[in-house]
């Protein structure tokens, strides 16, 4: 017999795979109310929209409703940013471009202004205490 959880073969007369423990028999099915179903904390199975389709189904335990929750809240977390964004388009591209002076230009315009001001100090200094000689 092989293993239905493991995949290991083991004699047909024993009761339970000795890799896993899985019991051989099968086990049937039970369907879960709504509430059972969310508090259940092993792996269910849902169906599609109509109970009588029973190609469309899909697998999935806590695991993976909580990633779906968690998905959903980042989309509605970016949903809203990006309201905001439209909702004051030009506000937004002013604070951006004030932004990008403050972090790029200021900087550019600060050190030509320092080269300037060394300059400057040269000058003075030289025409102060060398013009005379």
């Amino acid at each position: 017999m092989i293993c239905k959880h493991c995949g290991l073969e083991y004699p047909d007369d024993l009761d339970a795979c000795p890799g896993c423990g899985a019991s051989n028999n099968d086990v049937e099915a039970q369907v879960l109310s709504e509430e059972e179903r969310d508090s259940f904390s092993g792996v269910t199975i849902e169906t599609g929209p109509e109970e009588s389709s029973r190609d469309d189904y899909r697998v999935y335990d806590q695991e993976d409703l909580r990633r779906k929750k968690q998905q959903q809240a980042r989309k509605t977390r970016w949903r809203r940013i990006w309201d905001l964004v439209k909702l004051n388009g030009r506000a937004v591209l002013v604070l951006a471009l004030i932004i990008f002076c403050v972090i790029f230009l200021l900087p550019t315009l600060l050190g030509f202004a320092l080269i300037g001001l060394g300059v400057f100090l040269v000058l003075t200094i030289y025409r102060k205490y060398f013009a005379g000689w």
